[in-house]
């Protein structure tokens, strides 16, 4: 899916939040479908490294269907422990099971308390999305 922007020299863009666009002409942008991703619940308010903690169970969705990674830790697609990987059917929940044995400190485990999870969805305009659940 492609999008033209309408006619003439006058587009404007709104960034939200913290983001500046670079200066000059040549800055391109790129539009495209991006999942929208939904954490319905976690079963437990905290994870732990500790043999015979079990497992914590995240209940999520995506609204687009394709590819997915959830990670636990790291800094962006890829950086994280791989819990999962697999195919999504968009407004379709699953379960994602983290198991105390993929709790490590390489994927950035900070202690019993404090955890990130990252969801990333590839969307149908292969635009990958990132999700960060922390507690």
């Amino acid at each position: 899916m492609s999008y033209t922007p309408p006619a003439g020299d006058n587009v404007n863009f709104s960034f939200l939040g913290s983001y500046t666009p670079p200066a000059g002409d040549n800055v391109n942008f790129f539009f495209g479908i991006v999942a929208g991703i939904t954490i319905n619940s976690v079963s437990r308010t905290y994870i732990s490294d500790k043999p015979g903690f079990g497992t914590t169970i995240v209940n999520w969705q995506s609204s687009d269907s394709g590819a997915y990674s959830f990670e636990i830790g790291g800094s962006g697609q890829g950086s994280g422990g791989i819990v999962e990987t697999g195919s999504i059917i968009a407004d379709h929940p699953i379960n994602t099971t983290v198991n105390y044995t993929d709790v490590t400190t390489w994927s950035g485990f900070a202690g019993e308390i404090t955890y990130r999870l990252n969801v990333y969805v590839l969307s149908s305009d292969d635009f990958w999305t990132p999700y960060d659940y922390t507690t």
